[in-house]
């Protein structure tokens, strides 16, 4: 079985995505393919097979450059251990600016051109930014990069979304480069964010981070009290101005009780937006590159509702990519440090940067941390987003059963890295059609 494919083309229009809450009405443009000229009561139906998973693999030479010119006798696929036939294997490449690679395509295996040129042919790319975990200097620094990267990047062919404030900017997703500046523009701070959370972690008496805090919260009185006795022994003036030992152990456990509580709440709303923006765009075909730009959030409690989403994500097309918007730091962690508001970041103690990595990881995306220029970032996003390869295979297991299938990728040439998703939710996918550029 020696076969490859290159997709290209282009789409324009509009597609409509509304707010987390309540459900909107659908409405708007038309998404008309480029190299097609169709009237305006015609219909663009997105032509899609939900009997194959398809599985976005992104292969790196040792120079970490990308490998073009593979076929699929070249790679494995795995799913729960087992190898999986390979039946459908194309490249997908686009150049600067959305604009597609101008080189024949390959149909030794009857895959129909059309289907697949309308899939892949365009990109989308939708910006979450996480307000309630965005510091206002983080979330200016992502402002502004997200800005240059739709001057620069967004293309004829592309499609774009700001997702901010619990809703898509518009209720849509747009080619209109101007539509989405204006977009990045309304974004705003939340009035609660993880930062003020922090902030009397900082004061007499101090938590040194979330995960004693957490500790506390759940009855950990030990940890209390070791905190306790370490600041008490630094200042036993402080101290005893507090009222002593037992009122400064609890006042840790009360500071430490209302930050989980009002962490859960800012990373609940966080990952009900995430689950929505996952679930709306599962119904486009192709892939989905979603950056989510945050400091990070609090994950205890949580992680599975995380793998979760992941795995949704994995099985609806869609590659998370992550942004730290704090920009450089000056240790190897990009949580910040909770003790002192100008020493940077702290390499202990805090979780806020394992919610990012459990997104991208489990959907085949990057994490970028310590860019202090976003539109570098967004640079490094593009560039892993516009050539991959799409190996396509029908389940040896055909249940949609909704658990987790682990899915693996090896390649038979050696020194080569591949990534790719890890797995998908087996679900049966929703109807994969537009009508007048939205969704009924």
């Amino acid at each position: 079985m020696r076969f490859t494919r290159l997709v290209f083309s282009g789409v324009a229009g509009l597609l409509l995505l509304g707010p987390a809450s309540p459900r909107p009405v659908m409405d708007g443009q038309q998404a008309v393919p480029a190299q097609t000229a169709t009237s305006d009561t015609q219909q663009l139906t997105f032509k899609s097979t939900t009997a194959l998973v398809e599985v976005d693999v992104v292969v790196h030479n040792r120079k970490g450059d990308f490998v073009p010119g593979l076929v699929a006798e070249d790679l494995q696929i795995f799913e729960d251990g087992k190898p999986q036939d390979i039946q459908q294997f194309y490249l997908v490449s686009h150049e600067r600016g959305g604009q597609p690679f101008s080189m024949a395509a390959d149909d030794q295996r009857g895959i129909q051109p059309d289907a697949l040129s309308e899939d892949r042919a365009r990109r989308i790319f939708v910006m979450m930014f996480d307000e309630a975990h965005l510091a206002n200097d983080s979330l200016l620094r992502a402002k502004a990069g997200a800005e240059e990267f739709i001057r620069e990047n967004i293309g004829p062919g592309d499609f774009g979304g700001i997702f901010s404030a619990n809703g898509m900017y518009h209720g849509r997703l747009t080619t209109s480069p101007s539509e989405l500046l204006t977009g990045v523009s309304t974004v705003k701070v939340g009035f609660e964010n993880r930062q003020s959370l922090l902030a009397p972690f900082r004061e007499f008496p101090m938590i040194p981070g979330e995960i004693d805090a957490a500790r506390i919260a759940s009855g950990g009185r030990e940890v209390a009290q070791r905190i306790r006795e370490t600041i008490c022994a630094a200042d036993p003036l402080s101290c005893q101005f507090a009222g002593g030992e037992d009122q400064v152990e609890n006042q840790l456990q009360q500071k430490a009780r209302m930050y989980v509580r009002q962490a859960r709440i800012l990373t609940s709303n966080t990952l009900h937006n995430l689950r929505y923006l996952v679930n709306r765009l599962t119904r486009i075909p192709g892939r989905k590159t979603v950056v989510f730009i945050s400091e990070g959030f609090y994950v205890e409690e949580s992680r599975s509702d995380i793998e979760a989403i992941a795995a949704e994500a994995a099985r609806g097309g869609t590659t998370i990519y992550s942004i730290d918007g704090r920009g450089l730091i000056g240790g190897s962690s990009a949580t910040p440090d909770v003790l002192s508001a100008s020493a940077g970041r702290s390499t202990t103690f805090d979780t806020g940067e394992d919610g990012p990595v459990i997104l991208t990881a489990a959907t085949g995306g990057i994490r970028v941390h310590n860019v202090d220029d976003i539109s570098r970032a967004f640079n490094m996003i593009v560039r892993d987003t516009s050539t991959y390869y799409v190996i396509g295979y029908q389940p040896d297991n055909a249940v949609m059963d909704g658990k987790f299938r682990k899915i693996e990728v090896k390649s038979r040439v050696s020194g080569l890295t591949i990534r790719s998703r890890k797995g998908y939710a087996a679900v049966k996918l929703p109807p994969m059609e537009t009508v007048r550029g939205g969704w009924q």
